[in-house]
């Protein structure tokens, strides 16, 4: 009975020494880092007290009995029966809470990887969904292009399964961010779809912005917008909510008029709404101040409710204000003598008819004409003339020599549009933008064109010279820079009728017709054979004017390429209308100016009006009437194209926008002809209404949609 009474004494020793061991974090004075159930340590002074008790209380057991009795409590001790303290400077136990705080010193110190392991080790130990946050932290430690294996081994060992919604949402967020690493934008779209954004308003904010970058990688600017501006309401910080909102203005930017009407009219959203409207009206060419301030005010009153910030809205009219250029004398210089003389006339007439139609306030400016005739040094000379003599706007000179003259000035007196383009960048004047109908330009719109409808492997077809071997160039770098491939060109010979021989060629049908006659000459006699063109290609890229067009179209059908789909350039087409000629390029795919292919009464009013100005061999060069009405239209606009990337103005030789080298680029219209016309492929554009939510109403109920927005 002494024996168990000492154990007792001993026991409670223990217990009351352990529970003054306190942890800061779970202080219940077991499990610490010193005080692990099943990891004791014995600590000799802990054995000399429980003995040395023993003793004092076993007066009438004999000095043996002592003694065993004191090793059996030695061996109870060592049993796990001891009190828990360890050894002075004994390290601490490798436990979660260590491998944590050790994970987090590691991203302090930028070793994302160890943190990451650590992490997905004390995962190992967990339950669910404990387990599956520790693998996510693990995984978003690495969410770095350098580490992206590795985060795509920790995503993978979880199981969506067992997650709750919003360890759901995360999980897929840090997926989709893999994919755009791994620039798989479509996978990432696949995996973060809209139809899960509502699971977790915890993570809505997050799979919004992560979706947004997949849209623009995507290059669906329509569902981006929709995206950046579903976001800004769940953002409250105030610097990322603006840098929000600039990225929805810039993209609507970057889109033109008419993409913004077909937005509008397939959205139910009121925020939305009021993106579209002012994008639209910061789009359109405002003749004066008053009416862009009464559009906007109208604007305020159908969207008292908007959340577009207010340097976005203001710097409208400011940009309006600096933006101007409003010239008193403009200098025209053309060759209206010499080998270009039609030309010269056509912009001419188109000059005079856009002045005659302007609709800016007060007396047009003056207008005077300078013939350059065919010598560049001429046109330099005439360009310097009209300075001095008061011009405070230059349009022209045409010709490319004349225009690489004036370019190579290091500084022009006053701002210069000139209606061609030198063949390389030089750096030269600011006050000089260059602007003319470019057949690279078109070529480069091919490319994309065929690369957007998922077309990639390519055959070109081009007429031997310097305008065929440019159009070639371009289209085959472009479509190369895009992930297409060109599988083989073919030149011809623009004078012949007989196109036979490239198409051959083109098409391997050459080859096909040679292995007939090996066939032929194995076997001793004749054989039936019907030639097989080659089956890889996907589209035939085609730069012909309109003669070589028509011939052109049907001897590709007659050589087995029926099915091939065709694309061109706008020289296939006249510009004037001929159904029984055009008939032999049906179903060609080709870009043009709106002058031809629009049937607004707008366009037609200034069609006819310069076709009155032109003899009947001038009026077949209808495109340069265009190009003088959009010289002269676009001169209030210049400033502000130049300074803001993402603006356009609406032309008759495309949307218009200004380089980063001062050249303008025209965004064509796509068209495809059918029974001899040609028949617009885009959405025409409409005129945008002023009580914008209207058009955009649901059908069901749009007067309860319209009080909604406002």
């Amino acid at each position: 009975m002494r024996v168990s009474s000492a154990s007792s004494t001993c026991t409670c020793l223990i217990v009351s020494s352990a529970r003054k061991v306190m942890s800061d974090k779970l202080p219940i004075g077991v499990a610490i880092i010193y005080n692990i159930p099943g990891a004791a340590i014995l600590h000799p002074y802990s054995v000399q007290v429980c003995t040395r008790r023993i003793m004092e209380t076993t007066h009438s057991t004999t000095r043996r009995t002592a003694r065993i009795v004191a090793l059996m409590i030695v061996a109870c001790a060592l049993s796990g029966c001891a009190q828990l303290i360890p050894p002075l400077g004994a390290p601490a136990a490798d436990t979660e809470e260590s491998k944590l705080d050790q994970a987090g010193k590691y991203l302090r110190s930028g070793e994302p990887e160890q943190a990451a392991s650590l992490l997905a080790q004390a995962a190992k130990t967990k339950p669910s969904p404990q387990r599956e946050t520790l693998l996510l932290q693990a995984a978003e430690t690495v969410l770095q292009p350098e580490t992206r294996n590795l985060a795509r081994k920790y995503l993978s060992a979880i199981d969506e399964a067992v997650l709750p919604r919003n360890l759901f949402v995360r999980k897929r967020i840090a997926s989709a961010e893999l994919e755009l690493l791994n620039q798989r934008v479509q996978h990432a779209l696949d995996i973060l779809p809209a139809s899960i954004l509502d699971y977790s308003p915890e993570y809505k904010p997050k799979a919004l912005a992560v979706r947004a970058r997949a849209l623009r990688a995507a290059g669906d600017k329509e569902n981006m917008v929709k995206t950046l501006v579903m976001l800004n309401p769940w953002l409250t910080d105030a610097v990322r909510k603006q840098e929000n909102s600039h990225s929805v203005w810039e993209t609507l930017m970057s889109a033109d008029p008419g993409e913004i009407t077909v937005w509008a009219n397939r959205n139910h959203d009121c925020d939305m709404d009021a993106w579209l409207s002012l994008a639209y009206i910061q789009k359109q060419s405002h003749t004066d101040i008053f009416t862009l301030e009464d559009e906007i005010q109208q604007w305020r009153t159908q969207f008292p409710r908007h959340t577009i910030p207010a340097e976005i809205v203001d710097s409208i009219t400011q940009n309006w204000a600096t933006s101007q250029v409003a010239p008193d004398r403009i200098a025209l210089l053309l060759p209206m003598t010499g080998r270009y003389s039609a030309i010269a006339n056509a912009v001419y007439a188109g000059v005079i008819t856009a002045r005659e139609f302007e609709e800016a306030p007060g007396l047009p400016p003056q207008l005077v004409l300078y013939d350059t005739g065919d010598d560049a040094d001429i046109a330099f000379r005439q360009y310097q003339l009209a300075v001095r003599e008061g011009a405070d706007f230059v349009i022209g000179p045409l010709q490319k020599e004349a225009v690489r003259a004036i370019a190579e000035q290091k500084q022009l007196e006053v701002p210069t549009l000139s209606l061609n383009y030198t063949n390389d960048a030089l750096a030269g004047s600011q006050q000089l933008i260059q602007f003319g109908l470019l057949p690279e330009n078109e070529a480069q719109q091919v490319a994309e064109r065929a690369f957007h409808n998922n077309l990639r492997r390519a055959l070109v077809l081009t007429p031997e010279g310097e305008w065929g071997t440019r159009l070639l160039d371009t289209f085959t770098v472009r479509f190369t820079e895009l992930g297409g491939t060109v599988l083989q060109y073919e030149r011809y010979i623009a004078k012949n009728s007989d196109y036979s021989g490239p198409i051959k060629k083109l098409l391997q049908l050459d080859q096909s017709e040679q292995r007939h006659r090996d066939i032929e000459q194995t076997i001793g006699q004749d054989a039936e054979f019907e030639p097989r063109r080659r089956q890889d290609a996907d589209f035939v890229f085609l730069a012909a004017l309109p003669r070589q067009a028509r011939l052109l179209r049907p001897q590709l059908s007659y050589h087995y390429a029926s099915d091939l789909p065709v694309y061109a350039t706008s020289h296939i087409f006249s510009g004037n209308e001929n159904t029984s000629a055009d008939r032999d390029i049906n179903d060609i795919l080709y870009c043009d100016i709106p002058w031809l292919l629009s049937n607004s009464p707008e366009v037609e009013l200034l069609r006819d009006s310069s076709e009155l100005q032109l003899s009947s061999s001038e009026s077949r060069l209808p495109r340069f009437a265009a190009l003088g009405v959009d010289a002269y239209r676009v001169i209030p606009h210049l400033q502000r194209l130049t300074a803001h990337k993402y603006n356009q103005f609406e032309g008759m030789t495309g949307n218009l926008s200004i380089s980063g080298q001062n050249r303008i680029f025209r965004k064509l219209t796509w068209a495809q002809f059918r029974n001899g016309r040609p028949e617009v492929q885009e959405r025409p554009k409409l005129d945008f209404p002023r009580s914008f939510s209207t058009i955009v109403a649901y059908a069901e109920n749009p007067q309860a949609r319209q009080q909604a927005c406002q």
